[in-house]
C-alpha cells in the first residue's frame, strides 16, 4: 500500500503538530495496557471519544493505590461502576479513568463542544472527598479516550537499542478518524515488506513511525556551531520513501512568511524515553 493509498484510506486534512521528541510524546492517559471493556456511553456515536482522568499515580504500589480508589469510586452514590477503569501504563503510571464522552469540534472556531453529562460527571468527581474536605480528585482532567496499542511487538521503537530514528511519518486523531494507531502499525508493516528498518511509537495524541537506527554519530556540529545530520542520515533521507515527515498517509506543506510551501522533511527522534529535542 503506498502513501497516497493511505492517505485515502486513513483520511484528509488535520492541524499538524510536530513530534519533534518522541519521549516526550506519551501525554496522560496513554495506555500500552488500554481497558479490553470500554466504558459505555449514554452520548451516541458522534464526535471523538473522550474521557476523565480521575488521578494517575506512580511507584511500586500505584496499582493497588489506584486499585483501591477505583474500588471506593464504584461504590460511590451517583458513579456509574462500570464506567470506572483502571490502567497500568508504559511510562509508569497507573490511571484511574471514568466515563466515556462524545465530543464534537465546531467548524467555525476549531472549539470542542462539552456535552452535559461530561459536565456534571466532572463536577461531581472533584467534589467527591473524606469528611475532613480533603478532594480525592481534585485534578481531574479530561483527556482523549486511550485505545489499546497494537502492532508486531519487535518493532517498537521503544524496544530498540540506539539513539536516534528518522521519523517519516506521524499519525493523529480526526473528528472522521480514530484508527491512528492501527494506521501506523500498517504502515510500518508495509515499509518493513519493502525491505526497511522501520519502526512504530504509540502515544495518547498521535502515533509515529522510524526507520534506521542511529547512534549519537548521526548528530554533527558544523564548524559554525550549527547542528547537522550524518552522511547515513542524508543518504537515507534522498530515498523518495524517507524525504518527507507524512501526515495521515499524505506530504504536510507549511508556508514561511512569504507564503511559500515547503514540504515538511522527514526528521532525526531521539528514541522514547530520552528527554532531548530533535534536531530541526
Amino acid at each position: 500500500m503506498t502513501p497516497a493509498r493511505f492517505q485515502q484510506r486513513r483520511l484528509g486534512v488535520v492541524i499538524f503538530s510536530s513530534l519533534a521528541v518522541i519521549s516526550g510524546c506519551a501525554a496522560a492517559g496513554s495506555s500500552g495496557t488500554a481497558r479490553k471493556k470500554q466504558p459505555s456511553s449514554r452520548l451516541g456515536t458522534k464526535g471523538t471519544p473522550w474521557t476523565i482522568l480521575c488521578i494517575e499515580l506512580s511507584g511500586p504500589e500505584r496499582v493497588s493505590r489506584v486499585g483501591d480508589l477505583a474500588n471506593s469510586l464504584r461504590n460511590t452514590p451517583g458513579i456509574r461502576a462500570a464506567d470506572v477503569s483502571v490502567g497500568d501504563e508504559p511510562d509508569g503510571y497507573a490511571r484511574l479513568y471514568y466515563g466515556t464522552y462524545f465530543r464534537k469540534t465546531e467548524k467555525k472556531t476549531g472549539k470542542r463542544s462539552i456535552p452535559k453529562a461530561l459536565a456534571q460527571d466532572m463536577e461531581l468527581i472533584k467534589q467527591l472527598g473524606d469528611a475532613s474536605g480533603r478532594r480525592y480528585f481534585l485534578g481531574a482532567m479530561v483527556v482523549r479516550l486511550p485505545t489499546p496499542d497494537v502492532g508486531n511487538p519487535a518493532w517498537d521503537l521503544a524496544k530498540a537499542n540506539a539513539r536516534y530514528s528518522l521519523q517519516v511519518a506521524v499519525f493523529e486523531p480526526t473528528e472522521d478518524f480514530w484508527e491512528y494507531k492501527q494506521a501506523a502499525a500498517d504502515y510500518c508493516e508495509w515499509l518493513r515488506k519493502k525491505g526497511y528498518e522501520a519502526y512504530y511509537h504509540h502515544s495518547i495524541a498521535s502515533s509515529v513511525v522510524t526507520v534506521g537506527l542511529f547512534g549519537p554519530e548521526a548528530v554533527i556540529v558544523r564548524p559554525n556551531g550549527l547542528a547537522d545530520y550524518s552522511e547515513a542520515v542524508r543518504t537515507l533521507q534522498r530515498d523518495e520513501l524517507m524525504q518527507h515527515n507524512l501526515l495521515n498517509g499524505g506530504v504536510y506543506y507549511v508556508r514561511d512568511e512569504k507564503g511559500n510551501r515547503t514540504a515538511m522533511p522527514s526528521r532525526l527522534v531521539e528514541l522514547p524515553k530520552r528527554a532531548a529535542a530533535s534536531v530541526p
